[in-house]
């Protein structure tokens, strides 16, 4: 994705800034409250600059946001259904790096786009469900 370097350095900025804070966080509520930061980083770079790229990032971080907290108030009310995934922070500090790595780098930002929509799925019922009925059948 091409974009002014200013308003670049802004994003990767605020990206960088998010990445730190769920990183040195240790209570999950002020964790997920940082990451809603990212989809709002994303919206503010929108206002100055209109790109169909741009917005798709705004629309997956946003929904990976409201995944997140529906897992966290789900696991806190004691529905234990869909489990926390592994390194849950660690894959999310993981898909914010690359996307600011491909952003950086003036490249297509779509295949972390992809693997965070399949992260946000699994935090889902329907696709922790599908997720793990596709991979039975694949073993």
């Amino acid at each position: 994705m091409e974009i002014s370097r200013d308003l670049k350095n802004r994003f990767l900025s605020e990206l960088k800034y998010v990445i730190k804070k769920i990183t040195t966080e240790e209570d999950p509520k002020r964790k997920a409250y940082f990451l809603s930061a990212a989809h709002g980083a994303a919206e503010r770079t929108m206002r100055f600059y209109s790109n169909g790229e741009l917005y798709i990032i705004q629309a997956i971080l946003n929904l990976n946001y409201t995944a997140v907290t529906g897992i966290l108030n789900r696991l806190a009310s004691g529905d234990t259904a869909v489990p926390l995934p592994e390194d849950f922070w660690g894959e999310i500090v993981s898909n914010l790096t690359d996307l600011m790595t491909l952003i950086d780098e003036n490249r297509s930002t779509y295949p972390v786009l992809e693997r965070i929509m399949e992260f946000t799925y699994s935090l889902t019922g329907p696709g922790h469900y599908t997720l793990g009925y596709l991979q039975s059948l694949s073993s």
